[in-house]
């Protein structure tokens, strides 16, 4: 006689089912809440709070290539920084590694910034408490270096003083303009996605709104800043700033018949305003104010200066006024292909004034040769195409537009530094980014980049399609 096993006698509980199912839980039946613990799952020891599990998964979403690269371009930087600026380091401070330790306490608590800042997702900078703040920081910043600035022996109030601390407020204001103007048409953007920008009946008025909302509103603010900056007189800062609004305005889905019709409207009441401040004004006070921007009409002259405006007698400049932009094109020249080496110039002893700021570009030449300055080239030309890229996969208006007005701000400062050693175009007094000497313009320019780091990271379509791919995946898995 077989036995029967004693469990098929035993008839089904319920209860008991229930019981172990709840003693047991199911995998599949558990719901998953984080779209980013599809991509990487979770570690068994992961616990709240900063951990390895976290750790790693923020390095996996780092953009690489791009840390890397600035890290080549920071130690090249402070190498041909030290080289450069020794003689006058020495002369002023008796201690000719005087700017290069100043300028590492720089680039140390730049690239702190910009890790911090490239590791919060670009979703929180569009927060409108954020965009708000950066404006009235930038435009708060212009007015104060009118009021309190120092500087005006180099022509321009560029700096205020902070107790001990000695800021470039025009630096800060270019990152903080980019972050207010992105915050702002973003908000449009999903106003107008979500139905709240109620439009008019009238054709004629549809299109005044959408002109205010789009373009005379955002660009007018950041004109306002500009036009501060160019009364400071700073006229470089003010050429920036420009530059990058447009770029930043060109990637922000502004309607074209907004731009046409906004840039009419702008232009045409600049043109009244103008006139009418400039007929009000007394002579004596328009003579003032012109001589404030002396310098930039002397820099316009020395840059078209022929050989009869060098008369001893009846000529408006003397060979002293261009002993700058000759010395620093005579070293351009004088490196060859090769260079007469590094820490070999002749230029930097004197002949060249603030040589490991303005005019780096030239005694770098001078010591590395015309190899020296296609490598340099090509280092600045690689960091652009991968910033370029970023731009390029940014998921919304947002992400794109903080990835391009800092990726132009970055490279118009490049090129009107280049430009200017070169002599296309006159004296600015524009640094090169990462190469030339100072504290406010290294932090603002890395804090720039943890912002095009931030994008990559968390700010791209190729983030967004992988996320979506591995949700549809684990639906289809748990079905």
């Amino acid at each position: 006689m077989v036995q029967k096993n004693r469990h098929s006698i035993i008839p089904d509980m319920p209860g008991a089912k229930a019981k172990e199912k709840e003693q047991v839980p199911s995998s599949k039946s558990a719901v998953i809440t984080d779209i980013d613990s599809l991509i990487e799952p979770p570690s068994k020891n992961e616990k709240e709070g900063l951990n390895a599990a976290a750790i790693e998964k923020a390095v996996k979403s780092a953009n690489i290539p791009m840390i890397l690269m600035i890290f080549v371009m920071l130690v090249f930087g402070l190498v041909i920084l030290y080289s450069v600026s020794g003689p006058d380091a020495y002369g002023q401070f008796q201690d000719s590694s005087w700017f290069l330790a100043r300028q590492i306490r720089f680039t140390v608590a730049g690239i702190v910034a910009m890790f911090i800042i490239s590791f919060i997702p670009i979703d929180f900078f569009r927060q409108k408490w954020i965009a708000i703040s950066a404006y009235v920081l930038s435009i708060g910043l212009a007015f104060a270096t009118i009021a309190f600035g120092v500087g005006r022996e180099h022509g321009a109030s560029r700096w205020i003083n902070i107790g001990p601390i000695q800021l470039q407020s025009s630096e800060i204001i270019k990152v903080a303009l980019i972050v207010a103007f992105a915050g702002y048409r973003s908000a449009i953007a999903k106003l107008r996605s979500e139905g709240k920008i109620k439009q008019p009946r009238s054709d004629l008025m549809k299109v005044i709104k959408n002109t205010m909302i789009d373009f005379i509103i955002p660009v007018g603010l950041c004109v306002l800043v500009d036009i501060v900056i160019v009364l400071q007189p700073h006229l470089s800062c003010f050429i920036i700033v420009a530059a990058v609004i447009f770029m930043c305005a060109l990637t922000s889905e502004i309607p074209l018949r907004s731009w046409l019709i906004g840039s009419f409207v702008m232009i045409l009441v600049g043109a009244v305003v103008g006139s009418l401040v400039l007929a009000m004004t007394p002579a004596e006070k328009r003579e003032r104010f012109m001589n404030n921007y002396a310098h930039v009409f002397k820099r316009l002259a020395i840059f078209t200066a022929d050989e009869e405006d060098f008369d001893e007698e009846e000529g408006t400049l003397t060979k002293d006024d261009t002993r700058q932009v000759d010395n620093a094109h005579n070293a351009l020249g004088s490196g060859g292909m090769w260079g007469v080496g590094l820490g070999n110039s002749r230029s930097k002893y004197n002949y060249v004034s603030e040589a490991q700021n303005d005019y780096i570009f030239s005694i770098y030449i001078e010591e590395t040769g015309f190899v020296g300055g296609v490598i340099l080239m090509l280092m600045y030309l690689v960091m652009f195409f991968m910033c370029l890229i970023v731009c390029w996969k940014a998921k919304d208006v947002f992400s794109r537009t903080i990835a391009t007005g800092c990726t132009a701000l970055i490279f118009v400062e490049v090129l009107m530094n280049i430009s200017v050693e070169l002599q296309v175009i006159p004296a600015t007094g524009v640094t090169l980014p990462f190469i030339s000497y100072g504290g406010t313009a290294q932090i603002s320019l890395l804090i720039a980049y943890g912002l095009i780091l931030s994008v990559s990271r968390s700010g791209t379509l190729h983030l967004e399609k992988k996320k979506a791919q591995a949700a549809k995946k684990a639906m289809e898995s748990g079905a």
